[in-house]
Order: structure tokens, then sequence, then C-alpha cells
């Protein structure tokens, strides 16, 4: 009977800690989940008018001027800033874009922008975001990619010639 009630209490005690081991969190593991984790308060493209937050891995956020634009794909970032009348290609104060691998929010003035390539966003083709040059590279051989463009490349032309 003491036995019984020995190997009963041992794997209860075992049952519990290996419950409470997987059910518990630190504050630490809170912190990385809260800063891992995208908020943003997405509306329409102010190029063409899609909701953005139909398309998560692919919104675009652009403080210029001191307002919020956000845009559903880079494609229609890149037209809206080759509209030299809005005047925000020079009055850029952060720029987020959507890493294609890892679908995280990156530097868009960091980024390479990967053209021509099998893989089109909700606009059709596009300037596919990379926080890393290697996975650029990667991407565009793996996917039949046109060319590897940097932010300060793209401009009107390049806009005209990659889109058409």
């Amino acid at each position: 009977m003491f036995k019984s009630l020995k190997l009963t209490f041992f794997v209860f005690i075992s049952a519990s800690m290996f419950f409470y081991s997987c059910t518990t969190t630190t504050k630490k593991d809170e912190q990385n989940i809260e800063s891992t984790e995208q908020k943003y308060e997405w509306t329409d493209c102010q190029n063409c008018g899609m909701p953005t937050n139909d398309f998560p891995n692919w919104q675009v956020m652009l403080k210029a001027n001191s307002k919020n634009l956000a845009f559903c794909a880079p494609r229609c970032m890149f037209i809206h800033l080759a509209d030299s009348s809005n005047n925000v290609v020079t009055s850029i104060d952060k720029m987020e874009v959507t890493d294609y691998y890892t679908t995280q929010k990156i530097d868009g003035t960091t980024a390479f922008y990967v053209t021509g390539s099998d893989k089109t966003s909700p606009m059709g083709k596009d300037f596919v975001p990379f926080s890393k040059q290697e996975d650029a590279q990667s991407f565009m051989q793996e996917h039949n990619g046109k060319k590897i463009y940097s932010f300060e490349e793209i401009n009107k032309d390049v806009v005209v010639l990659e889109l058409k």
C-alpha cells in the first residue's frame, strides 16, 4: 500500500512539473512576443485604394511630411514616390516594407528589391523586398528574377521599365 501511494505521488509530481514547464512563460518570453508582434493601423492604399489589411505580407508603411501613408505593396509605394508632384521622396522619415522570406517589417530604404520574378504581389509585377542582399540573390535565382535594386536606384524610369 505504501509503495502504491509513493508511486502515485511520484507520478502526480512528475506530471505536474511537466505541465507547468510546458505552459509557463517568463517575462523575457512575453517581451519577445510583444517586440516581434507587428502592430499597425492600416488603411486603404494611398495609390490604388485597395485595403492594405488584405495583404499583410506585402504591406508598406511610409512616414513622410509628418503623415503616415499605407500601401498594399511596394509597387504602389514606388509609383507614388515616382510622382514628383507630391514631394514625398524628399521628406521620408520612415519606411517599412515586408521582407518576402521572413514577413517581418524592415527598413525600406536599406532593403534590396528583386524585379521580374515569377512571384507577384496583389498588384501584379512588383519590387520584392529583402533585408539581405544574399536573400535577394537566392530569390532571384529560384524565381527567375531579372534584377536587384537598392532603394536609391529606383526612380521613375526604373518604375516604368520594371512594371510595364
